[in-house]
């Protein structure tokens, strides 16, 4: 596989947990899988979520590179395909807009229009590619082969039941736009159903008890990740890492202005 296809291990997490999170509104069913089908019939009426997120990327084996700790907030409109997001990395803080099917990113208090690749062979149709898979909520939501509750535990203010839910990795691979996005990082369907094999993905899931709404996702999976530079010598990200995900969900539903900053300069790249 080559390097960059690597980059799909933080997409694959970040979509399955937006198809999961957007479906947070539906009818109550006992059976688990019931009660996740009931939410992914009432996903469109949702429309859009306010995700809180904690991404942890640790190293394994003791490889090159550093741990690092992403933190911050993503308002997304499923049936506008907009995004506005802001995240703290080693003290530095980011945003990310995609208005338009124009991606734009704010580094260093200046804007840039991603026109050109993020990382080598990563470019503006991948974004956009990553944007419709996280509008695919009900077709990836479906690619499941289970659902299991793992016990109770309390999320914010709400009392809510922990689920894991089991994908089905060949029904996704074979989603239209999950196949676009892999074939914007030049993997052909092996490798993309190779990369899905070997990722070891969890997915967690607290639905609150009162009402079938998703208040926190939990994703990881093992990947390699793609070189983004060093600092004195060390590498930003590890060769090897397993990503973890933590989102909680405040609120669903509401607008989501996203506005083209002005005067963006074109992105040069990583």
């Amino acid at each position: 596989m080559t390097s960059k296809a690597t980059f799909l291990s933080i997409p694959l997490c970040l979509f399955l947990t937006a198809t999961l999170v957007l479906a947070g509104c539906g009818g109550k069913s006992q059976d688990p899988q019931e009660t996740l089908a009931a939410a992914t019939r009432a996903a469109s009426e949702a429309g859009s979520a306010h995700a809180q997120l904690n991404v942890v990327i640790s190293p394994l084996d003791e490889g090159p590179g550093m741990a690092l700790n992403i933190m911050g907030d993503a308002w997304l409109d499923m049936n506008r395909d907009m995004l506005e997001a802001r995240f703290t990395v080693m003290g530095l803080e980011l945003s990310l807009r995609y208005v338009d099917d124009t991606a734009y990113l704010n580094l260093g208090g200046d804007w840039y229009v991603l026109t050109s690749d993020i990382v080598a062979g990563v470019g503006e149709g991948a974004i956009a590619a990553i944007v419709r898979v996280l509008a695919s909520v009900p077709e990836i939501l479906s690619s499941n082969i289970g659902v299991k509750e793992l016990g109770t535990e309390k999320v914010g203010d709400y009392e809510c039941t922990r689920m894991e839910v089991m994908p089905d990795l060949q029904a996704i691979s074979s989603l239209e736009n999950v196949a676009e996005l892999a074939g914007e990082l030049d993997m052909d369907a092996d490798e993309l159903m190779a990369f899905l094999e070997d990722a070891d993905i969890v997915i967690e899931v607290c639905i609150q008890n009162d009402e079938p709404v998703i208040r926190e996702v939990y994703v990881a999976a093992t990947s390699e990740l793609p070189s983004v530079g060093d600092i004195m010598g060390i590498a930003l990200l590890p060769e090897m890492a397993r990503v973890e995900i933590t989102m909680d969900f405040p609120e669903y539903g509401m607008e989501v202005d996203v506005q083209a900053p002005e005067d963006a300069q074109p992105f040069e790249g990583l």
